[in-house]
């Protein structure tokens, strides 16, 4: 089974997969990033929707 957690490199947020009993903050330094949402996450699209959600709420207070 595998899980999934959010995670914010360089080109901004991404969805990466982790592998078992992988630590999401281990994930995210060796992808050069910071952990934003641990989850975890039983399917990439919940990840992703979740993800977006996050986008939409960074969007919306920049533009406040």
């Amino acid at each position: 089974m595998s899980l999934f957690a959010i995670i914010e490199v360089d080109e901004g947020l991404t969805v990466t997969e982790l592998s078992p009993n992988e630590p999401p903050e281990t994930k995210a330094v060796t992808q050069g990033g910071v952990v934003v949402d641990p989850g975890p996450y039983y399917s990439f699209q919940d990840a992703y929707d979740a993800m977006l959600a996050m986008e939409d709420e960074i969007e919306e207070e920049g533009t406040t």
